[in-house]
């Protein structure tokens, strides 16, 4: 589980859960270490009960459309002899040879399809800031994640990435890049952390609350 936390000049501990399954703890200056995590402990269940709503709220979706690269695209099904996937402006145009639209198998595939744009896009992305930033990493991972669209892994230097980024703008994607290529730099988000986000992408305060919504 992954979580923010900000000392406050208040009282009590307030927890808040975003819809994209951010979450931001606030406690008070004086709180200490061990009682933050007694804390988080106590309230584990509450925090992962409000994280499948949200998980349960963003599945309801219109099956004839998905989103791809932050736009909603209606799925045209086309029978054909071969198995394809092609992005339009507006449109996803899925070529099959199955009985019939609603085949689990199209639906496997079209994931697939999914999960290979956006490897693409992210292997651009990490070569051009592995230029930038002259650093490399041993390896990436892409899995579903509730709580955080990419997480570097200090001590086995790799990143996991979310897989609903294919969902979020391009822009967006290639600043969660930027985000966790910086980490290798600090591993925590003090000053010059995001100093250096901005140094490499002006912008990333605007992808960032894209992010969010």
């Amino acid at each position: 589980m992954d979580y923010q936390i900000t000392k406050k000049k208040i009282k009590n501990y307030i927890i808040r859960i975003y819809p994209d399954k951010t979450i931001k703890i606030s406690v008070p200056l004086n709180a200490k270490e061990v009682d933050i995590k007694n804390f988080i402990k106590n309230k584990k269940e509450w925090i992962e009960k409000t994280l499948d709503k949200f998980e349960e709220k963003s599945n309801v979706i219109n099956k004839n459309s998905m989103m791809i690269f932050g736009k909603n695209r209606e799925k045209k099904f086309i029978k054909s002899s071969d198995l394809n996937v092609r992005l339009s402006e507006n449109n996803v145009f899925i070529y099959h040879n199955f009985i019939s639209n609603d085949d689990p198998k199209i639906e496997k595939y079209i994931m697939e399809w999914k999960l290979n744009n956006l490897k693409n896009l992210l292997e651009e992305y990490l070569n051009k800031y592995f230029n930038i930033l002259n650093v490399s990493i041993k390896m990436y991972k892409i899995k579903k994640m509730k709580s955080a669209w990419g997480i570097y892994h200090i001590k086995k230097n790799y990143i996991t990435f979310n897989s609903l980024l294919i969902e979020k703008e391009k822009e967006c994607i290639e600043y969660v890049v930027l985000h966790e290529l910086c980490h290798i730099f600090y591993p925590n988000h003090q000053r010059e952390f995001w100093d250096l986000v901005k140094k490499h992408m002006h912008f990333y305060e605007e992808y960032r609350k894209r992010l969010k919504q």
